[in-house]
């Protein structure tokens, strides 16, 4: 916020603003925001936009946005409504985008926990202007878009409508204005990119299939988005569709443009490709050849459990499983679901039970809801052991569980 301004301070000219602007002397023009007036006008609206940016380039998204506000009570423009909307989108995405999920729980020197819904309302407030004054506004709509996807805990129904309108106003853009707007094909290939993984995400492979193989044509040569994730995205699209050979090519050629120590999570959809085929070793191979056990996610190591378990290995599965269960924190439910199976596969019911317990205990704790494969693990291991009557409470309850319309955190494949 400003302080007071003084009538012996002049007021800093658009013209020096601008200066700073092109010389991205982000501090300097911070600097000159005490000398802005307390009652902003048409004149100082320009040098108050440029303090703005400076402020998000220092990761100030609150003041920025604060002073943004300032300026569009008195000079309210398309323009600004869309950049009020994009600095609360910049710090949506510092707090609760994929970046930030490692360290959320750190804290952020310039957020507070109060300022956490203070920055969602807001976005969705000043979105709504954005699009109110510009329907058609192809980077609002890629931003309300990954707002939805990426923040919105995986609302991907309103993402991917928001993607496919980015989509389709951009191309119906003539030759002429794509040329004269050449800054919009980066949120075209964006929107292209991040609608299909919405789309995959709600069983829509096809649909997903067509936008990724657009988005690669599109991106050629530019990497609007990084090659190993787009050939990536389209391996798993083919991979849904049973397209094995095309996934497996898809896959190859993501791995050749994955960044050095950052492939792994391609062996494993590899891996996948071999048990769609019904090979379970050589999908342990992909991952037992290509990764080193102390660096492979908890994902990882269950998908090389269940490669070993396919192939028979029961004691291999064990071991994979229990080391999956030593890092992970979002899908242990499943790695407790998948021991169970493996120790009722070998004869070891009492293991078994032991491990599903785990599995719904771990599902009720961290979302608050049941497991309906534990449940039926856990009927089977009480039969198995004689205990008929726990056998069938247990499916009574697992009768009454209601299906969920999405995967929990942790159920995606590794990626």
């Amino acid at each position: 916020m400003s302080e007071p301004h003084s009538t012996s301070t002049p007021s800093p000219r658009s013209a020096d603003a601008q200066e700073l602007m092109r010389n991205q002397d982000w501090d300097a023009l911070i600097e000159t925001l005490p000398r802005l007036p307390d009652s902003l006008d048409a004149a100082s609206a320009p040098a108050a936009d440029a303090i703005s940016f400076a402020l998000t380039q220092r990761d100030r998204h609150l003041e920025a946005a604060a002073l943004l506000e300032r300026v569009y009570a008195v000079a309210p423009t398309d323009r600004r409504a869309s950049s009020m909307a994009y600095v609360l989108y910049a710090a949506a995405m510092r707090l609760f985008g994929p970046s930030a999920r490692r360290t959320i729980d750190d804290g952020h020197p310039h957020f507070g926990v109060e300022d956490r819904e203070r920055v969602r309302d807001g976005f969705r407030s000043w979105i709504a202007e954005a699009l109110r004054r510009q329907p058609d506004s192809i980077k609002d709509l890629y931003r309300l878009g990954m707002f939805h996807a990426q923040i919105e805990s995986c609302k991907d129904v309103p993402a991917l409508r928001a993607f496919l309108g980015a989509v389709e106003r951009y191309q119906a853009l003539s030759a002429t204005e794509r040329e004269r707007r050449h800054d919009l094909r980066k949120y075209y290939v964006r929107s292209l990119y991040a609608g299909a993984r919405s789309a995959l995400r709600l069983g829509r492979a096809q649909l997903a299939r067509k936008l990724v193989y657009q988005c690669v044509r599109e991106d050629e040569g530019r990497d609007h988005v990084a090659r190993a994730h787009k050939l990536g995205l389209a391996g798993k699209a083919c991979l849904e569709l049973g397209e094995l050979d095309t996934a497996e090519r898809a896959f190859r050629l993501a791995l050749d443009a994955a960044e050095r120590g950052r492939a792994d999570y391609l062996f494993g959809y590899l891996a996948r490709v071999e048990l769609a085929r019904g090979a379970p070793a050589a999908a342990a191979k992909w991952i037992e050849a290509h990764t080193r056990p102390e660096r492979r996610s908890s994902a990882l190591h269950r998908l090389l459990g269940d490669a070993r378990r396919a192939a028979g290995d029961l004691d291999g599965a064990v071991a994979s499983y229990e080391a999956a269960l030593r890092n992970d924190r979002m899908g242990k439910h499943l790695t407790f679901t998948a021991l169970g199976e493996t120790h009722l596969a070998a004869g070891r019911p009492k293991a078994a039970e032991r491990a599903f317990d785990k599995a719904l205990a771990f599902r009720r704790r961290r979302y608050q809801s049941e497991h309906p494969p534990a449940v039926a693990g856990l009927a089977a291991a009480r039969e198995a052991r004689g205990h008929d009557a726990d056998a069938d409470a247990t499916r009574t309850g697992l009768a009454r569980a209601l299906p969920r319309e999405r995967p929990a955190p942790g159920e995606e494949a590794a990626s």
